[in-house]
């Protein structure tokens, strides 16, 4: 049993430590770096979907028209998925102001990707720009990404994703922590080749490249994978920086991740072929598939050590102690998030973690069972504690 325990530990090891350490030696090794610079600049068309986004579509607008881009080539497609709050008005308000801005009216509801899709089809731009309604851009951001494209290898250019907020919960600073783990391993995948997917708020992709996406998975999951699987180069343009407010509460944000797991999981394996490009299949792998399936790992060599510890074998007992322990630890710090717990100190954010390593891991459990049982909504909400401004602090 020892062999199976410290093999897990291993793979659980490998998958969080090992894998990004190894992309980015292949990276440096590499070092793929996107064109800075373009011209002429493509036509660019920015869509946002939205769904009773009242609250905050007024802001986003004043800010996409405010982004340092041509306006001749730059329209802005907003697609109201039956919103019943004002939203439309608000955005035909700003179209009756501003002829780069237009509204299509999506009804009945059917979700993100099905606005979107709609959105394409009567959009006009070389390359398509996929945007929140609850984040909002740099100014440079819609330049940064379309330079870029001025390799005729790139298909899918990805943003930076900065999140606000993160001081106003243990669950939002852990978030924080995460989307900078996974800025790491963006940056070096895309050095090392080609990255595999990016933040959905700030992403572009040549027109010609986007496939069709089922309504019920995640356009910024299938989209940059397809294009990679097609043998295009995918790329991270960190100086393209979108910010986003972070879900504070820590119900809100394990169901988002939920929703977000069952979305993705069942998409990947509806892509077909990603196998006949090695390098594809696995960062596929590594970066995504084995990850979710981490607490699958870490409580089989919990319960393959406790045997073994109650029988007296030293190393098994200091296994079992530690993943016992540390599974314990962030069921508390967990709990204690969702009762309110906002550590700000240091020490307090550390101790914090093993509870939203807990969470996380709880949620892919549960995303990998909605998608493989009662399937994934295609329709979607943005979380209330997401909406206190287009990433202010």
């Amino acid at each position: 049993m020892e062999t199976a325990v410290w093999s897990l530990v291993g793979l659980i090891a490998f998958v969080y430590l090992g894998y990004p350490l190894l992309i980015a030696l292949i990276g440096l090794l590499r070092d793929y770096r996107p064109p800075g610079v373009v011209d002429p600049l493509p036509s660019l068309t920015l869509l946002i979907p939205a769904h009773n986004e009242a609250a905050v579509i007024a802001a986003k607008l004043e800010n996409t028209l405010g982004l340092d881009y041509p306006a001749e080539l730059f329209e802005v497609v907003v697609i109201s998925d039956a919103s019943s709050d004002g939203t439309d008005g608000i955005v035909a308000g700003f179209a009756r102001r501003d002829d780069r801005v237009r509204l299509i009216r999506q009804e009945p509801q059917a979700g993100k990707v099905a606005a979107l899709e709609r959105g394409l089809a009567e959009s006009s731009g070389e390359i398509i720009c996929f945007s929140d309604a609850n984040s909002a851009y740099d100014r440079e951001a819609p330049r940064r990404l379309a330079a870029a494209f001025a390799d005729p290898e790139v298909g899918c250019a990805c943003g930076r994703l900065i999140l606000s907020g993160t001081d106003q919960s243990g669950t939002a600073g852990g978030e924080g922590l995460y989307w900078r783990y996974e800025d790491f391993i963006k940056a070096a995948e895309s050095r090392s080749g080609t990255m595999l997917m990016g933040a959905g708020t700030i992403y572009a992709a040549r027109r010609e490249l986007i496939p069709r996406v089922p309504p019920h998975r995640a356009d910024d999951s299938i989209v940059p994978l397809s294009i990679a699987k097609r043998g295009r180069r995918v790329v991270w343009v960190p100086e393209a920086i979108a910010r986003e407010r972070t879900a504070s509460a820590a119900a809100e944000e394990f169901r988002r991740k939920v929703r977000m797991i069952s979305h993705d999981f069942g998409g990947y394996f509806y892509l077909k072929g990603c196998w006949n490009r090695p390098g594809v299949g696995l960062r596929l792998l590594f970066h995504k598939l084995l990850r979710w399936l981490v607490p699958v790992f870490y409580l089989a060599a919990l319960g393959l050590a406790v045997p073994d510890a109650l029988n007296g074998s030293l190393p098994m007992v200091v296994a079992s102690s530690v993943l016992g322990g540390g599974l314990l630890w962030g069921v508390a710090a967990w709990w204690a998030m969702r009762r309110g717990w906002r550590p700000r100190s240091l020490l307090g954010r550390l101790a914090a973690l093993p509870g939203h390593f807990v969470m996380v891991n709880a949620a892919a459990l549960g995303g990998i069972w909605r998608s493989l049982t009662v399937g994934s909504p295609a329709t979607w909400k943005t979380a209330d504690s997401a909406h206190g401004g287009l990433g202010d602090d």
